[in-house]
């Protein structure tokens, strides 16, 4: 028996390869947001910690107007980190939706190619079968037609 060859199989293993690409893809996008979401968390503990501190020096009895200066000027600079961090995200988001709708782009092409490909093995088997059926019943016929002239 001849064995199957499907003819579009080039085309398969390029939609696969692209699909595979867009997994990755995806994949490296949503480590970079896990660490935006990480980085935004340690800014947001950082920024917390500093208002605390603010809170503490402004208690009655104690008063550090320098120090006091200092830490608002770094929890204004953690602020903006924060909202570069959040901008950041918001552009990971963009690039996350668009990646998951090449994906699923990808993914049909690829279950096509796929079921293309089972009808023409479907197609290639049956005219396997068929011609050694044919073949069998002229094997047979040819028996039957020497048998008789004995």
């Amino acid at each position: 028996m001849k064995k199957f060859r499907f003819q579009f199989e080039s085309v398969l293993k390029m939609r696969r390869h692209k699909r595979s690409l867009c997994r990755q893809l995806l994949g490296e996008i949503l480590q970079a947001d896990q660490r935006l979401v990480e980085e935004s968390r340690r800014l947001d503990a950082l920024r917390q910690e500093q208002i605390q501190e603010i809170r503490q020096r402004q208690e009655p009895g104690r008063l550090d107007i320098d120090a006091g200066a200092n830490l608002r000027s770094y929890v204004g600079q953690l602020q903006a980190q924060l909202r570069t961090v959040q901008a950041n995200r918001r552009l990971l988001e963009k690039q996350l939706t668009a990646c998951r709708q090449a994906l699923a782009k990808a993914e049909q092409e690829v279950k096509a190619m796929e079921k293309l490909s089972d009808k023409h093995r479907e197609a290639f088997q049956f005219a396997q079968i068929r011609k050694e059926s044919l073949e069998l019943e002229e094997t047979w016929a040819a028996t039957q037609q020497s048998g008789g002239l004995r």
